[in-house]
């Protein structure tokens, strides 16, 4: 059973993410409040000494002392290093200390108003690694919270689908009985499975009594067609119709064998190693009548053999499925038919397949677009079930030819054109 990742990962995401957000925003915030309070409590002050030391120096002179925590510079005063310096306030460091230095000019005059902040800034410095800090022990601590509460989240979920996978909800009354949503999910599940097992078993009990019902007249048929042929056997003309009613009898008692077997559970059916070839062209010459009168060539590429484990009736409806819907839509042209190792590809230079209908193809009573498309629709819908039940993929997509190639394959390869 393959581990719910995704759904935990986004669990733990959505649980991680919001604790994130929300402390980034508070750290945010803090920023701005520790910026907003250098700005009041130093930037602010020195603006206004900055005022003070102005009005003096038009009254005539300064006086230092006033300041208790500043110093004041003019003129020659302030430091060479400063002097070059734009008027603002700037932070510089000396040695130890850190001063914020606000230059200006009254009259013509500089001068320099300094406070030490090494105190500030080094608390500053102190709550910004503490907000990092915080950030990130509330990720971590979100992240572990969220890990271990997906688990307990995930558990349920991930015992209703084990139990699914093995065929078990029915029998486990601890899911059945949950009074939450994974309850409510699995009486769904049983619910729903007992409905398809019902329409299942109509199914095959449908397909196996129409099939055991044909069986009896389709035997008295073939008899019946075996005994005019031996009699009308100085008769060229009757002989030859005799004989191919009694090759469509013989082939419709094969076909409804298969239709039993087609009835039954796949792991019931009987599987053997199969010739291919034999197969093959025992089934083109049962379909080549459909060629007769037209302009149509066969092409069939074939190997020494090709040997594979299946069943023979199955595989051979599947085969002759496909060949009468090439034979019945090819009006000109060729028909090419390809035995290989892994796969039998049969395609034409008939009207194709649609891409709109290629993708339920398959399904019962769906017909190709064309014009000759005439039947049930259910040759196609047979041939895959029949590769379900015997494990093969079966695919459509455009010949080069112009018309469709139709892939069987029995062998697990990578195929992008392939729709199954």
């Amino acid at each position: 059973m393959r581990s719910s990742g995704p759904l935990r990962r986004r669990l733990v995401a959505a649980c991680v993410l919001p604790a994130v957000v929300i402390g980034g925003v508070f750290s945010a915030a803090s920023y701005v409040v520790i910026e907003a309070a250098e700005y009041e409590l130093i930037e602010a002050r020195l603006m206004h000494a900055a005022r003070v030391v102005s009005k003096r120096m038009r009254e005539g002179g300064v006086d230092a002392p006033q300041f208790s925590d500043l110093k004041v510079y003019t003129g020659s005063q302030i430091p060479v290093e400063w002097r070059a310096l734009a008027p603002r306030v700037h932070e510089i460091s000396t040695g130890d200390s850190i001063l914020q230095v606000l230059l200006a000019e009254e009259g013509g005059e500089r001068f320099a108003i300094v406070v030490d902040v090494s105190a500030f800034e080094h608390l500053e410095t102190a709550a910004y690694v503490g907000l990092v800090a915080a950030l990130l022990a509330a990720a971590l601590l979100a992240l572990a919270i969220a890990r271990a509460s997906a688990s307990r989240i995930i558990a349920p979920i991930t015992l209703l689908a084990e139990a699914v996978e093995r065929d078990t909800l029915a029998a486990n009354p601890k899911l059945l009985a949950a009074p939450d949503e994974i309850g409510v999910l699995a009486r769904a599940f049983v619910a729903r499975a007992s409905q398809l097992a019902k329409v299942l078993e109509r199914e095959r009990n449908f397909t196996a009594d129409v099939s055991h019902e044909l069986r009896t007249p389709l035997t008295v048929v073939l008899g019946a067609s075996e005994l005019l042929t031996a009699r009308l056997a100085d008769r060229a003309d009757l002989a030859a119709v005799a004989e191919r009613i009694r090759r469509a009898t013989s082939g419709m008692s094969e076909r409804v064998s298969a239709l039993l077997q087609l009835a039954r559970d796949p792991n019931r059916i009987e599987i053997a190693t199969l010739a291919l070839r034999p197969l093959l062209e025992r089934e083109i010459e049962r379909c080549r009548p459909l060629l007769d009168g037209k302009p149509v060539k066969l092409e069939l590429e074939t190997p020494d053999e090709v040997w594979v484990p299946g069943n023979a009736d199955l595989a051979a409806i599947a085969v002759n499925n496909l060949l009468r819907n090439a034979f019945h839509f090819t009006e000109r042209g060729s028909v090419r038919v390809a035995l290989a190792a892994d796969a039998l590809v049969v395609e034409d230079t008939g009207p194709g397949v649609a891409k709109s209908i290629r993708h339920r193809l398959f399904e019962p009573f769906v017909r190709g677009d064309a014009a000759s498309a005439t039947g049930t629709g259910l040759g196609l819908s047979i041939v895959k079930r029949v590769a379900d039940h015997l494990g093969w993929r079966v695919g459509v997509d455009d010949s080069p030819r112009g018309g469709a190639r139709f892939t069987l394959r029995w062998r697990a390869q990578g195929d992008a054109a392939l729709y199954t």
